[in-house]
């Protein structure tokens, strides 16, 4: 309700209002003119007309009024100078307004009504109204204003109006909104035309009574109205439109108004909106590309988001954005915690990316984080891909240390390790512990067979070796030649 007064508080404008009673002459008929102008056209949506307040199809019949007399002219003109002080000939400041001494006179006015025919009432209750406004008495303001009505049809329909809308606006402000309601609709049965303003303060004026499907439709046709003249609509009819179709869980159009407002108020607030709602709507390339935009204007700092986000490029197959945005959020911004999970994400991201040693030097931090053996176990098969196989069987006694889903796989890859650094026997040893387990039995067989093969061939060729190194020495015996290390 407080958003609500301020609103129509800044709809009403008090001192355009108040100026606007003040600086009317005595006898004008429009003492709110500008408040109340005569309106010249969009929507999401199909608007029913049953659903929209419509203006009257043609004007009000011209009235004759009865005329003010000289000697109250002269009185509201007195009014008039303690409302509008003139400045002294001498340039100095013009003294402030004595509202005081304006409702004084007023109400002496006022205690001899019955004197006065109902257009000098309705002059006097209208400068009544500006008084109690500029005071700030709501109640007496409005008590005013529903004299100056009440004399119609006996003053000019231009005043009616004006006044009319003015008191809709006033009760708004009061929240009074069934009041406020009929006031505006006995403004629209004497005007040819609404203007898009208007339709958004009934929308605003429909919400707050609870009657969100004609909210809906009045700002609907706000924005319909600016857009069919060729104007933006403001940025708050929007965002009205944008709460109501939330509210209806109308998905499909939220998107809608959100694209306008990127396009017409672009912010990175709203396009992180928008990026949600296509999350909603599982659209979910267009998710991408608006949360990639947020991220360019720096308008992520979330840790959740900014993981989300270098999720969907690895599911797209772009680790290399993947890896920079986790980068970035670990260790500059310092919005993503380095945990050990967040860590192997972006071990992951490089090395999906082929950038190997940043993919390890990752990968190593998350393990050394990491309460299991997993991390190790992984870590160790990306030394076995760079050949480091010492860092691979390190890593594997870890993995194994911590404790690990699949300890089978890790003694396998220990077990290969120790193969290409030509230690069978360890590796033969390691692998029988891998062959223990059914699903790498085949595999750390085959490696055992391969690493005896290996071994008995080193052996051969050890003892071949030392056969020709035999002959050699004899022939050298035989022919007097002393080798070395003979």
């Amino acid at each position: 309700m407080n958003n609500l007064r301020a609103f129509v508080a800044g709809t009403l404008n008090r001192s355009v209002l108040a100026a606007a009673l003040v600086t009317a002459p005595v006898v004008s008929t429009t003492l709110v003119n500008g408040i109340a102008p005569e309106q010249s056209v969009w929507s999401v949506g199909v608007v029913q007309a049953q659903d929209l307040i419509q203006p009257a199809s043609e004007r009000p019949e011209a009235r004759r009024v009865p005329g003010v007399s000289q000697g109250l002219s002269e009185e509201l003109s007195e009014v008039q100078s303690f409302l509008d002080p003139e400045a002294p000939e001498d340039g100095s400041e013009p003294p402030e307004p004595d509202l005081d001494e304006a409702l004084r006179l007023l109400r002496e006015m006022e205690a001899k009504i019955d004197e006065y025919n109902a257009y000098e009432q309705a002059q006097i209750y209208n400068f009544l109204a500006n008084v109690h406004f500029q005071m700030d008495n709501m109640e007496q303001t409005i008590a005013a204003f529903e004299e100056v009505v009440s004399k119609s049809p006996q003053i000019p329909s231009g005043l009616e109006t004006s006044t009319w809308q003015v008191l809709g606006k006033l009760h708004m402000q009061e929240e009074n909104f069934e009041a406020a309601l009929e006031a505006f609709e006995n403004w629209t049965d004497m005007v040819t035309s609404i203007d898009a303003d208007q339709y958004y303060v009934f929308s605003l004026l429909f919400y707050q009574m609870g009657n969100s499907e004609r909210a809906l439709a009045h700002v609907n046709e706000a924005v319909r109205k600016a857009e069919a003249n060729g104007e933006t609509p403001e940025e708050n009819w929007y965002a009205m439109q944008r709460l109501l179709y939330f509210e209806k869980e109308d998905y499909v159009n939220t998107a809608k108004v959100l694209e306008n407002m990127v396009r017409d108020y672009p912010k990175v607030s709203t396009w992180r909106q928008l990026s949600d709602i296509y999350s909603l709507l599982e659209r979910y390339d267009d998710r991408l590309h608006s949360l990639e935009l947020v991220y360019m204007l720096d308008g992520l700092d979330k840790e959740n988001i900014l993981i989300s986000l270098a999720s969907m490029f690895l599911d797209r197959e772009v680790p290399y954005k993947a890896a920079k945005i986790l980068n970035k959020g670990i260790y500059e911004d310092e919005y993503i915690e380095p945990t050990s999970k967040n860590l192997e994400l972006l071990a992951n991201s490089w090395s999906l990316a082929r950038e190997t040693d940043k993919a390890m030097e990752e990968m190593e931090k998350a393990a050394e984080k990491s309460d299991d053996g997993d991390l190790f176990a992984r870590l160790s098969a990306l030394y076995m891909l760079e050949e480091r196989y010492d860092d691979s069987i390190e890593a594997g006694e870890e993995a194994l240390d911590k404790g690990v889903d699949r300890s089978d796989q890790v003694y396998l890859r220990m077990g290969t390790a120790y193969v290409n650094m030509g230690d069978y026997d360890q590796a033969i040893e390691t692998l029988e512990k891998a062959a223990k387990d059914k699903r790498s039995a085949d595999s750390a067989k085959q490696w055992i067979n391969y690493a005896k093969r290996e071994q008995n061939r080193e052996k051969e060729l050890e003892r071949e070796q030392e056969r020709i190194e035999e002959q050699e020495r004899k022939r050298a015996e035989q022919d007097g030649i002393v080798l070395p290390g003979a």
